[in-house]
Parts: structure tokens; C-alpha cells; sequence
């Protein structure tokens, strides 16, 4: 389970904390066993905030003292004062790679790097290949298989095809904005 980005900016406002460093969770667990008297591990915290990947569950317990954190009598109430409708609250901004038209314009910022992408079909899959590339090692004309781009993510591709030549590729940075467009 992530957090979506409403609760997790509630948590940065209550907290005063950017959780950019690692030692945040360690700080935000402190913070919250002081004001609610419970605990939750900064493993969990880090996997809430998707610092590391894990799709475990959160406990009823952990979204309870979430809420309560934040000012909230339980996690229902919250959720509902949050209007989550689903059962864990994904609500950002992800574009699925695979359900966009071809000839889609993609639009990404990380770091000091801008990339543009145009959705294309090959060997039967939607690729995005590489229009334009600005302080990034990706080249004009790549070719890259990637599932989803989300804002506060890094951009991965688990093939990228360069020529003759294939490999993978992975941002050090999160991508901090995204544009789509359909000429």
C-alpha cells in the first residue's frame, strides 16, 4: 500500500518534514508515537511513502494512527473526510503506457533533464520513443518499454532498444512533470 499524495501532504504540513532523507521516517515515527502513543516502524513509513518498494497491506492499526496523527479519529473518518473511495486510496497522477493512443506526445521533467516522447507500436506493445532529449542519456530515436509514468516516480524502462543494441534504463530522480499530448 502507497499513500496518496492528499495524505502524505498532510503529513509533510503536520510534520514540517520533506521526507527527501531517509532519516525523516526515523523522525516522523517519534513524531507520531509523541502525539498519538502508538508506534509505527520506519520500514512501514518508508513503504507508506513509497521510499522502498513493497505492495504489502497497511494494518488497520497503521492507518488508524495515521489518522489520528493528522487529527482524525480513525481512518474511516478520514478517508471519507478525503473522499478515498477506493480501498487504499491510489488517487495520483499515472499515465499507463500501454493504454495510450500511438502517436501521443509525452512530455517529462526530472532533475535538469527534459525528455519528449511519441507513443509507438512495436513488435505489438506501445513503446515510447525518444523525440527529443535535454541533459539525459537517452538518445533521439530510443526506443523504450515502460509500464507507467507517475509524478514523485522515477522513470524506468525494463528494455530499451538503441540500434542493434539493448539495455534497461532508470532515472536517479523523480519526475517531477509530466505533459501529454495527441497531434
Amino acid at each position: 500500500m502507497i499513500l496518496n499524495n492528499a495524505i502524505i501532504e498532510d503529513i509533510k504540513e503536520k510534520s514540517g518534514l520533506l521526507f527527501d532523507k531517509a532519516g525523516d521516517f526515523s523522525i516522523l515515527s517519534s513524531l507520531i508515537f509523541k502525539e498519538t502513543g502508538r508506534n509505527i516502524g520506519v520500514t512501514t513509513l518508508k513503504r507508506l511513502f513509497h521510499y522502498i518498494q513493497d505492495d504489502r497491506k497497511a494494518s488497520e492499526y497503521t492507518l488508524n494512527t495515521i489518522a489520528l496523527y493528522v487529527g482524525y479519529k480513525s481512518w474511516e473518518e478520514y478517508s471519507s473526510a478525503k473522499n478515498l473511495v477506493s480501498d487504499w486510496g491510489y488517487n495520483d497522477e499515472t499515465l499507463y503506457i500501454h493504454a495510450l493512443e500511438i502517436n501521443t506526445k509525452i512530455f517529462i521533467q526530472y532533475l535538469d533533464r527534459k525528455i519528449t516522447f511519441i507513443v509507438v507500436n512495436h513488435e505489438g506493445e506501445n513503446y515510447l520513443k525518444v523525440v527529443s532529449s535535454e541533459n539525459s542519456s537517452l538518445k533521439t530515436d530510443d526506443l523504450l518499454l515502460v509500464y507507467r509514468i507517475r509524478k514523485g516516480d522515477i522513470l524506468e524502462a525494463e528494455k530499451v532498444i538503441r540500434g542493434n543494441n539493448i539495455g534497461n534504463y532508470k532515472t536517479h530522480g523523480e519526475i517531477m512533470n509530466f505533459e501529454l499530448t495527441k497531434d
